[in-house]
């Protein structure tokens, strides 16, 4: 479930930036916590830890269950972060405690699963979109949305609104972007147009063919009447 990652974070004091420069040397990040009619809590998490959870596990990175030392464990969203501009490290997290029994909109990562049926006719698979937003309640929040391309042909494509999801969440979007498409090697796409055409000419013929047994048949019944 979306609240499978766990970080732990130890109270503190608020201080100067000196003394968040230290804690930062010392491996440790320093962060706050407010929300749920609580007043704002200054709280440290260790580096490395935060740093797994954002950028290592497969898990959402937006949605976390903090344990704060004497304070105990709750749900909690990433509202913002700092992040130094050149080393890129981060240096300030704030987290918001929201209320487990209220939906939460949150960004999940989008797996793609099987192997698509165009990548078999040697197609090339090609993810666009690698997170979806949803609205659940937090402990419905998935660590990530799996979707199967075993379906896609060449030059197919698949959209958020055709990304199943489990009853228990809502999709939110304003546009229906594609999320992964089957492209065509260039090698392989003068042969499908050819395709593409032959199968055109033969649905023209048939209808052609179709047609002219209806037309003959009119001839008659007007030659009969002279």
């Amino acid at each position: 479930m979306g609240l499978s990652t766990t970080l732990s974070a130890a109270a503190r004091e608020a201080g100067s930036s000196n003394l968040a420069k230290r804690m930062r040397v010392e491996g440790r990040l320093p962060a706050v916590c407010y929300g749920d009619g609580t007043e704002p809590r200054s709280i440290d998490l260790s580096y490395n830890e935060v740093k797994k959870a954002f950028l290592g596990d497969s898990g959402n990175r937006s949605l976390f269950t903090l344990e704060v030392d004497g304070v105990g464990a709750f749900p909690a969203l990433v509202k913002d972060m700092q992040i130094h501009p050149v080393s890129r490290k981060l240096l300030h997290v704030d987290f918001l405690k929201i209320d487990p029994a209220k939906k939460v909109t949150v960004k999940v990562p989008l797996t793609l699963t099987g192997k698509a049926a165009g990548v078999e006719r040697g197609g090339q698979i090609l993810q666009s979109e690698r997170e979806i937003t949803v609205s659940g309640l937090p402990a419905d929040i998935p660590p990530s949305i799996v979707a199967d391309v075993s379906p896609l042909n060449l030059g197919q494509t698949m959209h958020l609104s055709q990304v199943e999801l489990p009853d228990t969440l809502t999709l939110v979007k304003t546009v229906d972007l594609p999320v992964a498409v089957v492209n065509i090697p260039k090698g392989l796409k003068a042969e499908a147009e050819a395709a593409q055409a032959a199968e055109s000419e033969a649905a023209t013929a048939a209808a052609a063919a179709k047609a002219a047994p209806a037309k003959a048949s009119s001839k008659d019944k007007g030659d009969k009447k002279k």
